[in-house]
């Protein structure tokens, strides 16, 4: 019980919550049959939950970047693995291409050499 209590205080109302709310609020306020009064605590009403719908844009607005930033993370890694993996996969050409030229030259000695006798 005490659970529940404390997670209805501490939940937000949802961004279409709000937003239906004020839908309502909006329809009330087009009766031509209200007074002064209620016409003024209809704007009011209006306006708090305008002010609540920006608060739960803004909150949804930093979820979202918590979460990008978190696969940002995880993208910077995966890459930074990649960059690795690259560059040890390109040591063994620019090896193979050094033993090919070395071998290309024992070749042409030992060919030049077999000239000679």
């Amino acid at each position: 019980m005490s659970n529940k209590k404390k997670s209805e205080k501490s939940e937000y109302p949802s961004l279409a919550d709000i937003r239906e709310t004020l839908s309502q609020v909006d329809e009330k306020r087009k009766d031509a049959s209200l007074s002064k009064e209620e016409r003024e605590i209809l704007e009011l009403s209006a306006v708090a939950l305008r002010d609540a719908e920006r608060l739960a844009i803004s909150r949804l607005q930093q979820v979202v970047v918590k979460e990008m930033e978190a696969s940002t993370a995880a993208i910077n890694k995966l890459a930074k693995q990649i960059r690795s993996k690259v560059t040890r996969m390109n040591k063994v050409p620019g090896a193979i291409n050094k033993i090919e030229a070395v071998i290309k030259i024992a070749v042409a000695i030992l060919s030049a050499v077999g000239k000679w006798w």
